[in-house]
């Protein structure tokens, strides 16, 4: 009997005062308070309150929520929950995700995430999933450029066997969402997916150097990024490529850390609005990383002792938490967060069915069928 005059009251308040609430909470919150009345829902999908809200979050205005998403199944996990202090319900750390797909026989890959998007290839085809609005959208398909038959098989990520890189990010110049695929070991011959013009083309592109670039990039600042190894140099050296998505070339822009001693760095991954950079020492059991600055420059993130983690196993490290623990993958199937501090460990309860990819995400309102942001 008081919803009447609780949607009379919510009616009354002026909509710039609604919009600036709006856009004050998290996005969780906004999800909810769509069933508040129609208007408050209208106000919520709107295109332009995303955009406000996510240019809000980038800026530093609001406190901006990270999440890891993983497939195998598909799940969410707040990585987050374990930083603080008391026992949190498995329930709200990992949620299971569902995705509308043409073809469910076949497990997605991930391409790659940007401004809460997730990028995934699934049976000949790429999607875009928002795991905060739940939103998902089946892309054209390309003719230009096809894998191999057979890569659609359960089993290794086709990119990695097929020596194809791979990427998904957003061109400030052109405010427009690309997916980057193609061959970077011999005719350097890349296919571009526009979003906001929702179709294909395909280019030939002259990189710096002849170094091999595979598998997926990691998206920073207007560019996917490669962690690259110059098997030219006698030591092996690491070196990074940078594919810029507003003029669509390679660039050799960034340099790797300069240390001590031979390493190879592993990988590359963000930390809030930041690019870090990871090795493995199997000699003295640690984990370094590096991360940028404000200016891009490299300053030491982490080194840790590992001697509850096995370095002979596969090892990645998708996120770090606020509080400098840090979120290790292991053998593709285990996700666990480890305390520095006090050399403790404590297990994600996810589910594992094959092999587990999995990326950090923004939660955002963007939605996959906005075509573009302005």
């Amino acid at each position: 009997m008081k919803r009447p005059f609780a949607d009379a009251a919510v009616e009354v308040l002026p909509e710039d005062i609604v919009i600036e609430l709006l856009l004050r909470l998290p996005v969780k919150s906004l999800m909810r308070f769509k069933c508040v009345c129609k208007r408050w829902r209208s106000l919520i999908s709107d295109p332009d309150l995303a955009k406000t809200h996510l240019r809000r979050l980038k800026a530093g205005d609001m406190v901006s929520r990270q999440r890891i998403f993983k497939t195998s199944p598909i799940e969410t996990i707040d990585y987050q929950a374990y930083d603080g202090v008391g026992r949190i319900d498995d329930r709200a750390v990992v949620e299971f995700h569902e995705l509308r797909m043409e073809d469910t026989a076949w497990e997605p890959y991930l391409v790659g995430s940007c401004d809460g998007l997730v990028c995934l290839f699934v049976s000949g085809r790429f999607l875009l999933y928002n795991p905060s609005t739940r939103e998902c959208r089946d892309l054209p398909k390309s003719d230009l450029f096809q894998l191999d038959e057979g890569w659609d098989l359960p089993g290794p990520d086709p990119f990695e066997l097929e020596e194809l890189f791979v990427g998904f990010g957003y061109d400030p110049r052109s405010d427009d969402y690309k997916i980057v695929q193609g061959d970077g070991i011999e005719n350097w011959q890349v296919e571009i997916f526009s979003l906001k013009s929702a179709s294909w083309r395909i280019k030939q592109v002259q990189p710096e150097n002849d170094l091999p670039v595979t598998e997926r990039g990691v998206y920073w600042n207007g560019a996917l990024h490669w962690c690259v190894i110059d098997e030219s140099r006698s030591r092996g050296e690491s070196m990074i490529m940078s594919f810029d998505l507003s003029e669509e070339k390679f660039h050799q822009v960034l340099s790797v850390p300069e240390v001590d001693g031979e390493i190879v760095f592993e990988g590359l991954g963000t930390h809030g609005t930041n690019l870090f950079i990871y090795y493995v020492s199997i000699i003295n059991d640690c984990f370094e990383a590096w991360i940028t600055d404000d200016k891009g420059s490299w300053t030491k993130f982490f080194s840790v002792l590992t001697d509850g983690i096995s370095l002979y196993k596969y090892v990645k490290i998708p996120a770090c938490t606020r509080g400098r623990k840090i979120v290790f993958q292991i053998d593709m199937h285990q996700m666990t967060l480890f305390d520095p501090e006090d050399d403790t460990y404590e297990e994600y309860p996810i589910q594992s069915d094959n092999d587990v990819e999995s990326i950090i995400y923004l939660e955002t309102l963007v939605s996959p069928y906005l075509g573009y942001l302005s």
